[in-house]
C-alpha cells in the first residue's frame, strides 16, 4: 500500500518585532532537513510532499492553516511530519489552565509576526489542538521541536505588561532560542475559543480538557531548558546532531534516533537534554517517519560547473570540515551508477576538500583510474576525516597567555601544533576559555561556566604545558564521545544488544536515571549489571567503555579482566563477570556541591578485535601529571591490526586510509557504536 509523507517544516532566523534577537541556524536546518528527506525517502510508490514556511512566510496564521490545509490531509497509513526550528517562549497561563501546568506557565513557539500588532505565539494548548485536528484521520504525526522550552510545547522571567512592550534596545545574536515570556492572554485569543463549551470539564472552575491526537515528540531540551545555536556551523545543535544520527543510518527506531541525539548533545552542551515524548510507547520502538525514509548508503553528488570546477553538494551547514594542515577531508568517487559505494577499491578517483562554502565544498580530484568527464554527475564518499578541533578562546594577563599559546603550538611531542585543540578570536565561537589571571590558570567550560579543573599556578612555560594538556585529555574526551558508527557501516543497529539491569529488573530507556539510597544513615551509590548478546550472524568483537564527567575513560573489563571480546552468533556474556557495577558520583564533586552527574556507556562493536587501551584515560586532574609525549607515544605505539589503526587514526584524526593509495586491495574492519546516558542523582534530604 502507498503512503504519503506531508512535511511541514519551520525555519525563522529573522522576526517581524525589532525587539526578538535573530537567529542565524533555522534556515539551515529546515533546508538540511528537507535535503535529507528528499535524499532518503523511499523511491517506489510512495510519495513526498514538502511545504517549508522561511521567516516571514511563518506567520501565527500561516503555521495555522499549514496544520488545517496541508498537514490535515494525511490519511490513515500517511505521516504527517511538523518541524519547527525559531524561537521557543512562554507564557503566562490564566487560572483555567492551572491543572495542566504547575510552574502557570504556558509553552509557546515564537512565530514571525508574534508580538506585532497584537498577534500572539502559538501555544501548546493551541498545538495540541492542531495535532488534534491532523489526528482524525489517523496518520502516524511526528513533531519535531529545535527551540527552547520545547519539551512542553505540545503539552497541555515574569513581565508585567499591559500590552506587548519589551525594552527598545536593539537586540543582539545570542544563539539562544529563547525569548522573554509574555502576558496572559484572553481565552477568546486561542483557536479553540469557538470550542470552549465543548472543552470545559468543570465549569465551576473553568477547568480545560485539551484535544488528544496521538503523536511522537521529539524536542530539543526539557521544558525548563534553553536550546542553543553552534555559531560555527550555523545550525541548532540538537538539528545538526538528529540530522547526522539520521544521515549515518535512518534505519532507525524513535527511541535510538534520540539516544545517538542525546549523548552527542549533552557530551558538547551538558545543561541541554533533547527528549523524547510519546502518546502510545509503542511509537517509541517504531522506525523513524514510520520507514518512509530508507535506510541507503550516505554519498554526495560531484558536479562540475566553470565557476567553482568540481565540488559536492554539502557544505558547513551540513557538518563539512576543512582544516589547513596535511590532514585533508578527503573523498573516493565513484560513477553515478555504481550502487555499492562500500568497497572503496571499486573508486574511479580520490579528492580532497579546499574550500568549505555554506551549501557546498570545492574539491581537487586526483588519483584518476579513467578520466572524469565535466559533464557527468558522479559520486562521493568520505573516507579520511579530521575531526574538529576544541575551540579554545585565552583571556587575561598578556604573560600567561603567551606561554599558553607557545604551549598550544608545542603541544604534539613538543615540536609540531595541537592535534586537538586550536585558538579562536571570538569568544561567541568558543567550546572552553582559559583565563590567565593572578598568576594562575583556569579552564571553563563556556555552555554552563563550569570551571572544569583546579587552578594552575604560576606563568611558566611548565604550568602553560599543564593547562593544555588538560584540554587535550577533554578533546580526546569529547572525540571518543561523539565517535558514532560510520556511514556505509553493514553491521545492523541491533546486531549487539545491550540490556541494563538494576536489582535483576530490565531497564527499558535511551536515558537512565539512577539514584543514591540511604541505607543506616549513610548514602549508597546505585550499581547496575550489563549483559551484552550477539545477535547477529556474524563474530563480532565488543568493547565497553564508560566515560565519565570526570573526562576519563575506563573499558569495563568482562570475564578474566579483558577489557574486550570477542562474542559468536547468539553467544551471550556478562561485564564485570555479572557483578554489580557501582555507578556513583565522585567525592570532590559532592564536596563541590554537585548532587547530579552523567556517565556515557560506549559499546564499540567490530568484525576484528582492536586494542582498547588506545582509547582509555584517566581523570582530567591526572592529565597534569602526564606528558602529551607519553600521550602521542602512546597512540602511535600500535601494530598491525587494521581495526588497531582504525582507532589509532581516529585519535590522531584520520578516519580511513584512501582507496587509491595502494594498488592492492584494502579490506577494512566494519564497526558500529551504540550509547547510553545514565543520569545519577543524589536526592535532596
Amino acid at each position: 500500500m502507498s503512503r504519503n509523507l506531508y512535511a511541514l517544516l519551520i525555519g525563522i532566523n529573522n522576526y517581524k518585532s525589532p525587539v526578538i534577537p535573530p537567529l542565524k541556524g533555522c534556515v539551515n536546518d529546515v533546508n538540511v532537513m528537507d535535503e535529507f528527506l528528499r535524499k532518503r525517502f523511499t523511491n517506489n510508490e510512495d510519495k513526498l510532499y514538502i511545504k517549508k514556511l522561511i521567516n516571514h512566510e511563518a506567520t501565527r496564521q500561516a503555521i495555522i492553516d499549514g496544520f488545517r490545509e496541508y498537514l490535515c490531509q494525511a490519511k490513515s497509513n500517511d505521516v504527517a511530519l511538523f518541524y519547527f526550528s525559531g524561537h521557543g517562549s512562554q507564557e503566562i497561563a490564566g487560572q483555567e489552565f492551572w491543572h495542566l501546568e504547575p510552574d502557570h506557565l504556558n509553552e509557546t513557539l515564537v512565530c514571525w509576526d508574534s508580538r506585532t500588532d497584537g498577534i500572539w505565539d502559538l501555544a501548546d494548548k493551541e498545538i495540541a489542538k492542531l495535532i488534534a485536528e491532523v489526528s482524525q484521520n489517523h496518520p502516524h504525526i511526528v513533531v519535531i521541536l529545535d527551540c527552547c522550552h520545547s519539551a512542553g510545547v505540545t503539552r497541555g522571567e515574569d513581565d508585567d505588561m499591559s500590552s506587548f512592550e519589551f525594552d527598545l534596545l536593539q537586540p543582539k545574536y545570542t544563539g539562544v532560542r529563547s525569548v522573554n515570556k509574555s502576558r496572559e492572554r484572553p481565552l477568546s485569543n486561542f483557536i479553540f475559543s469557538e470550542d470552549i463549551s465543548n472543552l470545559l470539564i468543570e465549569r465551576k472552575e473553568n477547568k480545560f480538557s485539551l484535544p488528544k491526537g496521538e503523536y511522537i515528540l521529539l524536542a530539543a531540551c526539557r521544558d525548563d531548558e534553553k536550546a542553543i545555536e553552534h555559531y560555527g556551523l550555523a545550525r541548532g545543535v540538537f538539528s545538526l546532531f538528529l540530522l547526522e544520527t539520521l544521515q549515518r543510518n535512518s534505519h532507525l527506531t524513535y527511541r535510538d534516533v534520540l539516544k545517538r541525539t542525546n549523548t552527542l548533545v549533552r557530551s558538547f552542551y551538558p545543561n541541554q537534554s533533547p527528549q523524547i515524548e510519546a502518546t502510545n510507547s509503542t511509537y517509541l520502538t517504531q522506525l523513524f517517519l514510520g520507514g518512509t525514509v530508507t535506510q541507503k548508503q550516505m554519498y554526495f553528488t560531484v558536479t562540475h560547473d566553470v565557476v567553482n570546477g568540481w565540488n559536492i553538494d554539502a557544505g558547513a551547514v551540513h557538518g563539512i570540515i576543512y582544516s589547513n594542515e596535511n590532514e585533508k577531508t578527503r573523498l573516493a568517487i565513484f560513477p553515478i551508477n555504481v550502487e555499492d559505494i562500500s568497497q572503496l577499491q571499486n573508486a574511479i578517483a580520490v579528492a580532497e576538500i579546499i574550500e568549505v562554502l555554506p551549501q557546498f565544498s570545492r574539491i581537487n580530484i586526483s588519483g584518476e583510474r579513467e578520466e572524469l568527464d565535466p559533464e557527468q554527475i558522479y559520486k562521493a564518499v568520505i573516507t579520511s576525516l579530521p575531526v574538529s578541533y576544541l575551540k579554545v578562546y585565552l583571556e587575561g594577563e598578556e604573560a600567561g597567555l603567551n606561554f599558553a599559546r607557545q604551549a598550544i603550538q608545542k603541544a604534539s611531542f613538543g615540536e609540531r601544533p595541537s592535534l586537538y585543540i586550536s585558538e579562536v578570536c571570538d569568544f561567541c565561537k568558543a567550546d572552553f576559555c582559559v583565563q590567565a589571571l593572578h598568576d594562575e590558570y583556569l579552564i571553563m567550560r563556556i555552555s554552563d561556566n563550569r570551571q572544569l579543573i583546579s587552578p594552575i599556578a604560576g606563568f611558566t612555560p611548565e604550568s602553560a604545558s599543564q593547562a593544555i594538556q588538560a584540554l587535550e585529555h577533554i578533546a580526546r574526551w569529547i572525540n571518543i564521545a561523539t565517535i558514532t558508527s560510520p556511514a556505509n557501516s553493514l553491521i545492523p543497529i541491533d546486531a549487539l544488544q545491550m540490556q541494563i539491569y538494576q536489582q535483576n529488573l530490565e531497564i527499558h530507556d535511551y536515558q537512565i536515571s539512577l539514584k543514591y539510597q540511604t541505607n543506616d544513615g549513610k548514602l549508597q551509590p546505585p550499581s547496575i549489571r550489563i549483559k551484552l548478546t550477539n545477535k547477529s550472524h556474524n563474530p563480532l568483537y565488543c568493547v565497553l567503555l564508560n566515560l565519565t564527567e570526570t573526562f576519563a575513560v575506563t573499558a569495563i573489563p568482562f570475564s578474566g579482566g579483558r577489557t574486550g571480546i570477542l562474542l559468536q552468533p547468539g553467544e551471550e556474556t556478562w561485564a564485570l563477570e555479572g557483578k554489580d557495577i557501582s555507578i556513583s558520583i565522585p567525592q570532590n564533586m559532592q564536596e563541590n556541591g554537585l548532587r547530579e552527574c552523567k556517565d556515557i556507556l560506549k559499546l564499540i562493536v567490530s568484525t576484528n578485535e582492536f586494542d582498547a587501551s588506545l582509547l582509555e584515560q584517566g581523570k582530567i586532574e591526572m592529565a597534569h601529571n602526564r606528558s602529551s609525549n607519553d600521550i602521542n607515544r602512546q597512540y602511535s605505539s600500535v601494530g598491525t591490526n587494521t581495526t588497531d589503526y582504525l582507532i589509532q587514526q581516529f585519535l590522531t584524526r584520520t578516519i580511513v586510509a584512501s582507496p587509491l593509495d595502494s594498488q592492492e586491495t584494502e579490506i577494512w574492519n566494519d564497526w558500529m557504536t551504540s550509547e547510553i546516558l545514565i543520569m545519577t542523582v543524589i536526592p535532596k534530604t
